[in-house]
């Protein structure tokens, strides 16, 4: 992928990063997928300066190498925490200043207590845990989920106040799943930026999922729907839609 098609996620993503916050060049890396943190480190360096760069930093807590002094006041401004304190400190403490995702979800939904009438979980009965957990975990991890819990037989993966249960138990009755029977015949997931959801549908196949409707791809939903659908081993339907 070119670099500057990774541009674009990575802004958007160092954008939102809340004041006295940051995240490691490897944050963002695991967090969007297809890259490394020297491609986050490069598209900083070249297309960052209309975002907060200085909340994106060295593994170790060190600011951008050459802009140690400017992040500085930045963080200081912001109250950023940092080892020695914010007069004396050089170095962001990284166990209380970097960014957790699953906080920041948690936090726009209210907490533990989901808003009446909103999604509370969503559990799937899958045959093979294995398959299906690998197919699951890859495209929830994408979407920041993260895994709560794991019992052998099943999953829970969490974002704020909603998780998604992948499991195979002793009640699972024996026949792949078919969606255009009647029942539930797909999920749909907010997917980010245009861009990131088309990271999303060309690596789908690293996950185990394949793009439906390739030929009408990404406007399969009609003109002005920006989505990719993608289908798993087991024959799941998830849509996956970009924001506006």
């Amino acid at each position: 992928m070119p670099l500057e098609d990774h541009a674009d996620r990575v802004l958007d993503l160092v954008s939102t990063i809340p004041e006295g916050r940051v995240l490691a060049y490897g944050d963002i890396a695991k967090r969007l997928g297809g890259m490394g943190p020297r491609t986050v480190g490069t598209v900083m360096s070249r297309y960052g300066s209309d975002v907060p760069w200085w909340r994106v930093i060295r593994s170790d807590g060190r600011p951008p190498q050459g802009l140690e002094d400017e992040a500085l006041e930045h963080w200081r401004a912001e109250g950023t925490p940092m080892v020695g304190g914010l007069v004396d400190g050089a170095r962001a403490d990284m166990a209380r200043a970097r960014w957790d995702f699953a906080e920041a979800a948690s936090t726009s939904a209210g907490g533990g207590a989901g808003p009446r009438g909103g999604l509370h979980h969503v559990e799937i009965w899958v045959e093979d845990i294995a398959a299906a957990g690998r197919e699951w975990g890859w495209l929830l991890g994408r979407l920041g989920y993260h895994l709560g819990d794991d019992w052998g037989h099943g999953q829970a993966w969490e974002l704020g106040s909603l998780y998604v249960v992948v499991e195979s138990g002793p009640d699972v009755v024996p026949g792949r799943h078919e969606r255009r029977r009647a029942g539930l015949n797909h999920l749909a997931f907010h997917g980010g930026s245009r861009a990131e959801v088309d990271a999303l549908a060309d690596e789908c196949a690293d996950g185990g999922w394949t793009l439906m409707f390739a030929d009408r791809h990404p406007y399969a939903g009609g003109p002005q729907h920006y989505a990719a659908y993608l289908e798993s081993g087991e024959g799941f339907e998830v849509e996956v839609v970009a924001s506006s």
